[in-house]
């Protein structure tokens, strides 16, 4: 401001003409509207003084881009607030400023503008007050509060404040939507801001006649369930509407009112409603102080419990209609009583049925279904209704046993088992997985009777797994009585590595009584089986590590297979062994090349590569003269050329060669170059 009063002395007529629009020492605090639409408006006094003080000017307008007519003149330099009786505020638009004017003819002071807040209410008949209102001033007045305080008069004379909306995040106009819970009254409102010099801008009283044409919240059901006298019980979380007064039970379809429960928080109702013999299906509806209705919940309907007793398989059978009424599958537990005892767990399922084998002939089984909600933030239940049986069968048999799984191929594994024989089981079945915890899959099926031992062939890449089996027991109704140890295959499998030894690492073998005694580890080089271990582990770790260096001028492919013998003390008195696959692993060739060789003298008489692990398969050694023509071949990695062609001795010069050999991957690699025969 100091520079522009510099400014001024050499440009008196620009800055006369500009400064007074622009410059808003004052600022404008509060308009506050009366019950008549009249309007007090406050300002302050910055950037004046008393000393030069002629008045005060207050202006008007219904338009923020004016024109604005003066209302009145203070004489008093004190005097800051000032009423307009004729603003009608509450119908109109009301803009205001004041000016400061000077004894000394200096020009204007001007404040900026404030706007009356003008409220409107708006009843669209569908149970909400919606209010829109404008700010004093946009950007905000930098003395006011930005939160504008929302007021309601209900009943009349008493103000409540019900909300407040945020003006610097809020659009312009600001709206807010009120929930009428009034049955049928007239409501007003008003909004109000504060100002930190102490006014308050006030808005006009607005309002209407409103009715509560909004229906309470759509209750939830939390469940229903079947008491132990076998009658439904309904129960529902608390309605989220706070008028509601009352809750509907009502049968489905129908629907049929059974009751009617008093009391926003009273969510159980104990019908006398049957569900033992199906299932039965309800549903709720919340009333509020208006007798305003909610549309009906979601159905629930109890779990209707079935068991069956099946001879053939000596199981309960157990089979319920599904609980799908939270929005999640739930988990169901079912739970048992055997002689009158205490109830007991005996399974948990997110199936729909499930068999209970575990039963005692002639005892007394009563049994229910607990359906339990699953990725809530609580848990909630529902009970079937509860049936009894007394199931009367013969006993099952008595064992099943795999003595060994072996395999026997590349792709064929062996399973030799031991089974009880009774009259009544009639035939076997054999299940594979690639887990000792399964899912297990169907294999084959044996039908045999008065038979104590049972074999199986699977046919599976056996370099694959390791492969997990297991042997159930088929009685004279095809049902599984009993199911054997779960025993798997040895899994080999290693690495070449370049320092010429050969790793291994095999899977453990279960599952013999005594375990495994040691594990012997045979080799086949050559295509030449040794019928003797190159060496026996008998303890963890399960690996080894060949050295592979004494056989330096094999063809490179090593082959193992890995041998688990049983630990003596079965109390069957087997003695069982397993193999594992045969693993062939390949060391990368080794060649050496020279480059020239002297037949007749005392070296270096055969031109021939120095090779080390190197397969004939494939092998070709070539030699060609200087016009292309082939003069030595062989296909014996351990041949040479001794410098003769057709019988005769080659004349000396240089040579090219091309070595062709398999590389441990299987890919070819050749090798060219040229070598010099000396005479």
């Amino acid at each position: 401001m100091l520079t522009n009063i510099r400014f001024l002395k050499y440009w008196t007529i620009v800055i006369v003409l500009l400064l007074p629009a622009q410059l808003f020492a004052i600022s404008m605090h509060c308009a506050s509207v009366g019950a008549a639409g009249d309007v007090t408006v406050c300002w302050d006094r910055n950037g004046t003084g008393s000393g030069n003080f002629r008045s005060w000017y207050l202006y008007h307008s219904t338009n923020a881009a004016g024109p604005f007519n003066t209302i009145d003149s203070l004489l008093l330099y004190s005097d800051t607030t000032k009423d307009d009786l004729n603003a009608n505020a509450s119908v109109n638009p009301a803009y205001y400023y004041v000016t400061f004017k000077s004894n000394d003819g200096s020009p204007d002071i001007f404040s900026d503008t404030i706007r009356a807040i003008g409220l409107n209410v708006n009843n669209p008949g569908s149970g909400f007050a919606n209010l829109s209102w404008n700010p004093t001033h946009n950007p905000l007045i930098g003395t006011n509060y930005p939160y504008y305080l929302i007021y309601k008069e209900y009943p009349s004379g008493i103000f409540t404040l019900i909300d407040s909306i945020d003006a610097r995040s809020a659009p312009v106009p600001m709206t807010y939507s009120d929930t009428i819970t009034i049955c049928d009254d007239t409501i007003k409102y008003r909004i109000e801001v504060k100002d930190s010099s102490g006014c308050i801008s006030i808005s006009s009283l607005k309002g209407d006649r409103f009715f509560d044409l909004q229906a309470p919240a759509i209750p939830i059901l939390d469940s229903v369930s079947v008491d132990i006298f076998g009658n439904a019980t309904v129960t529902w979380q608390v309605s989220t509407s706070s008028d509601t007064r009352s809750y509907i039970i009502l049968q489905n379809p129908g629907p049929v009112a059974l009751d009617t429960v008093v009391g926003h928080n009273l969510t159980t109702d104990y019908t006398i409603i049957g569900a033992t013999g199906s299932s039965k299906s309800f549903i709720v509806i919340a009333v509020d102080s208006c007798n305003n209705r909610s549309a009906p919940s979601l159905p629930h309907s109890t779990i209707f419990l079935k068991v069956g007793f099946d001879l053939c398989t000596k199981s309960a059978g157990l089979n319920w209609t599904p609980y799908n009424f939270w929005g999640t599958s739930p988990l169901y537990n079912i739970f048992v009583i055997v002689n009158g005892a205490s109830e007991t767990l005996i399974g948990t399922t997110t199936q729909t049925n499930i068999n209970d084998t575990n039963l005692v002939s002639g005892a007394g089984f009563c049994y229910r279904v607990q359906a339990a909600e699953t990725g809530g933030i609580s848990i909630r239940t529902s009970t079937s209704n509860r049936v009894c049986i007394t199931p009367n069968f013969p006993p099952p048999p008595a064992f099943s046993y795999i003595r060994k799984v072996t395999v026997i191929g590349t792709d064929q594994v062996y399973i030799l088992a031991y089974v009880d024989s009774l009259p009544t089981v009639t035939g076997y079945k054999l299940f594979r997985s690639l887990s000792s915890s399964g899912p297990f899959t169907l294999v084959n099926s044996v039908n045999v009777t008065g038979v104590s031992t049972i074999s199986f062939l699977d046919n599976v890449p056996t370099d694959k797994g390791p492969y997990y089996y297991k042997v159930t027991t088929i009685d004279s109704c095809g049902i599984t009585v009993l199911s054997s140890q779960i025993s798997n295959t040895i899994l080999l499998s290693g690495n070449a590595n370049p320092d010429f030894t050969n790793s291994l690492s095999w899977t453990d073998y279960s599952d013999w009584p005594m375990g495994v005694a040691h594990y012997n580890i045979y080799v086949i080089t050559n295509g030449i089986v040794n019928t003797i271990p190159v060496a026996t582990i008998s303890s963890a770790p399960l690996t080894y590590i060949n050295s592979v260096i004494d056989n330096y001028f094999s063809d490179g492919k090593f082959c193992y297979i890995i041998e688990a013998i049983e630990t003596p003390g079965n109390p069957n008195l087997f003695i069982d062994s397993s193999r594992s696959n045969e693993l062939c692993l390949t060391q990368s060739p080794i060649i050496f090349i020279p480059n020239a060789f002297h037949p007749g003298g005392l070296f270096n008489e055969v031109f021939f590569s120095s090779n080390a692990f190197v397969s004939s398969i494939d092998y070709s050694l070539d030699i060609y003269n200087r016009w292309g023509e082939n003069i030595f071949h062989t296909n014996d990695p351990h041949a040479g050329w001794n410098g003769k062609t057709n019988g005769k001795s080659a004349p000396e010069a240089i040579y090219i060669y091309r070595l062709r050999v398999k590389n441990a991957d299987g890919n070819d690699m050749v090798k060219t170059g040229s070598v010099t025969l000396i005479r």
